[in-house]
């Protein structure tokens, strides 16, 4: 018996549990502000420009099946519900108006 660790083995077993690392790596060209770490931990990337704040509060009734093409849905973009709503809601806006919406 052997104390020495093999560490490709050690590696390769992690490999095997630990989840694929998803989307491609981003460096800002900004520096990261208090707001910018509040998107990071709230699961959204940063992105090139400051995001407006979404402040103005909405509520919507949806049927079951229209929650849960929403969860699933937010799930495969790796982001919120509610930014997923806002982003369906922006491209209908645009879709719609001479105005391009603000996301």
């Amino acid at each position: 018996m052997s104390n020495e660790t093999d560490w490709d083995e050690l590696s390769d077993e992690y490999t095997e549990h630990t989840p694929a690392i998803i989307g491609e790596t981003i460096r800002p060209q900004r520096a990261i502000t208090m707001d910018g770490i509040d998107d990071i931990f709230a699961g959204r990337p940063l992105a090139d420009q400051p995001r407006r704040k979404a402040d103005v509060l909405y509520k919507a009734y949806l049927t079951p099946d229209m929650d849960a093409q929403v969860r699933a849905q937010a799930e495969r973009e790796h982001i919120g519900k509610s930014a997923l709503i806002r982003k369906a809601l922006a491209a209908y806006l645009t879709a719609n108006q001479a105005q391009p919406a603000m996301a």
